[in-house]
C-alpha cells in the first residue's frame, strides 16, 4: 500500500498506552465514566506521547508523518509495558518475539494498515485491508470484519464480555453512516491473569493518521457470570498527502 494515499497523526515508531489496573477474577464492581479528559487524570497511566488536549480529548499521538498502523483496546498482565517499536503492525501490544506466543493478552484492534504477515487478505475483506479484529495471544486476529475509515467522523465503540457465555462482542458505529459488529467466544478467565491492565495502545508504520479518544466509560461486574462493558468515543482523521 502506497504511503501517498493518505495521512494521519500518530508519532513515528512509538507506542502509547493508557492503563488502568483491574482484577479479573473478583466479585467486586468496577466502573467509571470519563466524559472529558483533563490534565493529571486520576487512575490513568500515560506512556509515550499520549496526552490530554485542552479540548478535553485524549490524543494518542503527535502530528508527524509516516506513522500509522492502528490502535487497540487491550487486556494484558499487570506488568505490561510497550512492546518493541520496530514494527508498528504489532500495535504496541505484541512484538516480533511474542506475536505467536501466549502472553496472556486479549485485544480489540482497529487496524488501518494492511500487514501481509498476519492481516486478512485484502481481497477477502476489503480493498484496503482495514478491519476490526479480536486478538487472543496473537496479532493475527481470530475474527475480523471489514472496516472503512470515515475521515474526521466520530465513532462510538462498545466492547462487551459475557462471562456466562464467554462471548466477547464489539460494536463500532459511525452514527447515520456505518455500523459494524463482531463477536467471538473467548474464555477470558483462562486467557488473562487474575490482575490485569486495561487500556488503549496505538502504533506507527508507513502512513499517518490522528486517533483521539473523546470519552471512555467502563462497567464491570465480576463474579461467576461476570460481565464487562467498555464504551469509548473515538475520532479518526486523514488528509491527502
Amino acid at each position: 500500500m502506497s504511503s501517498s494515499n493518505f495521512s494521519c497523526i500518530l508519532s513515528i515508531s512509538l507506542t502509547f498506552f493508557i492503563l488502568l489496573l483491574n482484577k479479573v477474577n473478583s466479585a467486586e464492581t468496577t466502573s467509571f465514566s470519563i466524559t472529558k479528559f483533563v490534565p493529571d487524570q486520576k487512575n490513568l497511566i500515560f506512556q509515550g506521547d499520549a496526552k490530554t488536549a485542552s479540548t478535553g480529548k485524549l490524543e494518542l499521538s503527535k502530528a508527524v508523518k509516516n506513522s500509522i498502523d492502528g490502535l487497540a483496546f487491550f487486556i494484558a498482565p499487570i506488568d505490561t509495558k510497550p512492546k518493541s517499536i520496530h514494527h508498528g503492525g504489532y500495535l504496541g501490544v505484541f512484538d516480533s518475539k511474542t506475536y505467536k506466543k501466549s502472553i496472556q493478552t486479549v485485544a480489540v484492534e482497529i487496524d488501518t494498515f494492511y500487514n501481509a504477515q498476519w492481516d486478512p487478505n485484502p481481497g477477502n475483506i476489503s480493498s484496503t485491508g482495514r478491519h476490526i479484529g479480536i486478538d487472543v495471544n496473537s496479532i493475527k486476529s481470530i475474527s475480523t470484519v471489514p472496516w472503512s475509515l470515515e475521515n474526521n467522523k466520530k465513532a462510538n465503540v462498545a466492547i462487551g464480555f459475557n462471562g456466562a457465555t464467554n462471548v466477547l462482542s464489539v460494536d463500532v458505529e459511525y452514527p447515520l453512516i456505518r455500523h459494524y459488529t463482531l463477536s467471538h467466544v473467548v474464555p477470558l478467565k483462562d486467557v488473562v491473569p487474575e490482575w490485569v491492565r486495561i487500556g488503549f495502545s496505538a502504533a506507527t508504520g508507513a502512513e499517518y493518521a490522528a486517533h483521539d479518544i473523546l470519552s471512555w466509560s467502563f462497567d464491570s461486574k465480576l463474579n461467576l457470570g461476570f460481565e464487562n462493558n467498555i464504551n469509548a468515543n473515538v475520532s479518526s482523521s486523514t488528509q491527502a498527502a
